[in-house]
């Protein structure tokens, strides 16, 4: 009963990553406590707190194990250097909250995440409660794109939606403006991103030993691809063929489900082709054919951020710009531009990572990462017929997808980087990856070796 708390605030947590929520009167934006005005900070100050406050259960099991212990340092490293960087950081003399409010975030998602590897519930609970929020998340996109424009969910964040205002994202074609839905976060790229990740948390249930969790899991797959081709996010469609095509040989090799991943995959082309026929001129566009100029000056303006994110590393290759400072430094160099533009995150995580917190803070991430992925594929349960064990397998494989996925969208786009809510995600995934598992005491649970296939 120890460990209740601490898991009803981790599912709370990975729930509320789709939901952008602010309470009213929140710090606003670049003050150091910015991140405390979102809904979702609560519940992971909640994990952490009563983890702490039990005792750290599984702590000293992680500490045991070289390549966890080794991945909870190197993460636990990159939010001490966030904060460190405050010293050298571009803002620090006229606004050094830049740099505290960036670090505080990524401190309680490493915390958060660290808690997940050591006490977090089993991952094929993890994975239903993300498959989820995908099946409602699907629902409210396919609501906006269908109405094209808002659902009346104001009272829960949901943004005014219109797409012949300006500013809103649309694709357009033929001289049609066509609303991308955004859910209940800022940006339909920020939407895409979790319904990529969460529909290969699907192979958990479409892969199940259990019928009705087979249908429910194709069914709520099927749902989600079409939420996730409305968005038109080009990176997002890229991140879940990347982690398909990753997670794909671990569920090969230990499962003889042939006919559920061929059924899936049938079903994925179907969809695909529905989708093309149906918005054949708007997936032109978005695939550069034509002069829409929305999507040159979308192509145009991340090339303007790399470039700058470029010239902020050569400046100060080794520590950086300081952490959630690389904005600020991007709207200075605008200012020897023509061109109109305010700073904004380079559309690159792992730029990003160099760019404000310099050679160190890249090689961090980059073996916080590493290290993650290698304790999810050590952590993978081998040779059991265990029912929980087979889903838990299963779900471990989603999480591994899913943080491939996250690393190539990464490429695309910012938003791993630098929002909490997807903070959380990746790194709570790669906790949840390489957990061992506790039982409801606090001790540790057994695991075995590869599981059998269940019946097809």
């Amino acid at each position: 009963m120890r460990l209740l708390p601490v898991r009803v605030g981790i599912l709370a947590t990975f729930a509320l990553v789709p939901v952008w929520y602010r309470f009213k009167g929140a710090p606003g934006d670049f003050k150091t406590l910015y991140s405390t005005g979102f809904l979702i900070f609560w519940p992971m100050l909640w994990t952490v707190g009563w983890w702490l406050a039990v005792g750290l259960p599984g702590f000293a099991a992680l500490r045991r194990d070289k390549v966890r212990r080794l991945w909870a340092l190197a993460l636990l490293l990159l939010a001490l250097w966030a904060f460190l960087s405050g010293a050298w950081a571009f803002t620090r003399r006229f606004a050094p909250e830049v740099t505290t409010g960036a670090a505080l975030p990524l401190a309680l998602a490493a915390l958060f995440a660290i808690t997940v590897a050591c006490a977090g519930p089993p991952p094929r609970v993890i994975a239903s409660a993300l498959i989820a929020g995908l099946a409602w998340n699907a629902a409210l996109s396919g609501a906006q794109a269908a109405v094209q424009g808002s659902v009346g969910l104001n009272a829960l964040g949901e943004f005014r939606l219109n797409p012949a205002v300006s500013g809103v994202a649309v694709v357009q074609a033929e001289g049609m403006r066509w609303l991308r839905p955004y859910g209940l976060l800022p940006h339909p790229n920020i939407l895409a991103g979790f319904l990529a990740l969460t529909l290969l948390m699907t192979p958990a249930w479409f892969l199940s030993g259990s019928q009705r969790r087979q249908a429910a899991g194709t069914a709520i797959f099927l749902f989600g691809l079409w939420g996730l081709l409305l968005t038109f996010s080009r990176g997002a469609w890229l991140g879940f063929a990347a982690g398909a095509f990753a997670g794909l040989p671990l569920l090969w090799r230990a499962w003889a489900a042939w006919r559920r991943l061929a059924l899936v995959l049938v079903l994925t082309l179907a969809a695909a082709g529905a989708f093309a026929a149906l918005y054949g001129p708007f997936l032109a566009a978005r695939a550069g054919v034509g002069e829409e100029s929305i999507e040159q000056r979308s192509v145009s303006d991340r090339a303007v951020y790399m470039d700058f994110a470029y010239r902020a590393i050569r400046e100060s290759p080794l520590t950086g710009l300081g952490a959630g400072n690389f904005p600020w430094r991007a709207s200075y160099y605008l200012q020897f531009t023509p061109y109109d533009l305010r700073g904004q995150p380079a559309h690159h995580v792992f730029l990003s990572a160099w760019a404000e917190l310099g050679i160190i803070g890249y090689a961090l991430t980059a073996l916080a990462l590493i290290f993650g992925i290698e304790a999810g594929l050590t952590a993978l349960p081998k040779n059991s017929r265990d029912k929980p064990a087979v889903d838990d397998y299963l779900a471990r494989a989603a999480f591994l997808g899913g943080i491939i996925a996250l690393m190539i969208i990464g490429l695309l786009d910012h938003y791993p980087w630098t929002l909490l809510h997807f903070q959380a995600l990746w790194w709570g995934l790669l906790g949840a990856a390489g957990s061992h598992g506790l039982t409801g005491t606090g001790s540790a649970s057994t695991s075995g070796s590869a599981p059998q296939a269940p019946a097809a």
